[in-house]
């Protein structure tokens, strides 16, 4: 007996509060899963609404700043374009100025030009013709022709006393002189010579050659040349003779050996005429002009 009441009193006292506790543990696992929310879907709809929502503002926020970017652009290009045709009004409104001006001055130039058939116009005429006339009479006298006068008779037949002769001035820039040419020397400072007036003579002799007067006829050898040849001279009357003073002899001008820059200078009258056979060859940078015509006297006007 005393065993059997020991063993009641070893098995466990079940109280009201123990059962109730036991219960609500039984209770709690057994509730219904289709009760229980799971705690990462209750989160995930917790913070996904407001998410939603500022993503929504975001959009709404950055339409309506392209809205207002695009109407800040056309506005700024409407406010470009019109002050493009702004610009393009004053400009044009600057270049009617102009044209207005410069018409306006066509105009008043035109009333400032003398008009043709009245006395200020023919007088304006007559100077503007003088002037160009003495222009040009300068620029030929000093460039290209001289005037020159034949004093004395070492020229005769061909030349006289008193007549009046152009000579030309081109040849003396270039060099270029050949036999027969009529020439007006400067005999300054030349031994034998003491007139300030150039001389007019012929050139008989040109450079590199050898002359030599003799029997009264002149005789020339060329440069490349052992042999002397007669030279012809028809602008000379018939009966004409040369011969070289006594001053020219003892000088040894009766036989010349011409330089590269010497001519042998005489006058068409040999019995009278100063020129090389005295005075001696002339250097090319004596010779001023070369002459080409006769124009006085009008009677007997003639190319030389």
């Amino acid at each position: 007996m005393k065993d059997e009441e020991n063993k009641l009193t070893e098995e466990p006292i079940v109280t009201e509060e123990a059962v109730t506790a036991d219960e609500a543990a039984h209770a709690e696992v057994t509730v219904p899963e289709e009760e229980i929310i799971p705690e990462e879907v209750a989160v995930s709809a917790v913070d996904t609404a407001p998410a939603e929502e500022a993503s929504d503002t975001a959009t709404s926020e950055a339409e309506e700043t392209a809205e207002n970017s695009e109407a800040k652009e056309e506005s700024g290009a409407e406010q470009k374009s019109g002050e493009k045709e702004d610009k393009a009004d004053k400009d044009g409104d600057k270049d009617g100025d102009k044209d207005s001006k410069s018409e306006s001055g066509k105009k008043s130039s035109r009333n400032r030009k003398l008009e043709k058939g009245s006395t200020a116009y023919e007088i304006f005429d007559w100077l503007r013709t003088i002037c160009i006339g003495v222009l040009a009479g300068l620029f030929i006298v000093v460039f290209l022709v001289q005037r020159d006068n034949v004093n004395g008779d070492s020229m005769e037949p061909t030349l006289s006393s008193g007549d009046v002769i152009f000579a030309q001035k081109i040849s003396t820039y270039v060099k270029s002189y050949k036999r027969g040419d009529i020439v007006i020397l400067d005999g300054s400072d030349m031994e034998g010579y003491s007139n300030p007036e150039y001389l007019v003579k012929r050139i008989v002799g040109l450079p590199g050659e050898t002359i030599r007067i003799k029997d009264g006829n002149v005789y020339i050898k060329p440069s490349d040349s052992e042999e002397f040849y007669l030279l012809q001279e028809n602008y000379l009357p018939a009966g004409v003779t040369t011969y070289v003073m006594d001053t020219g002899l003892r000088k040894g001008y009766d036989e010349v050996v011409l330089a590269d820059d010497e001519y042998f200078c005489m006058g068409d009258n040999r019995p009278v005429s100063n020129d090389s056979r005295n005075l001696g060859p002339f250097t090319v940078n004596r010779i001023k002009g070369v002459a080409v015509i006769r124009v006085f006297p009008v009677s007997e006007i003639k190319v030389l």
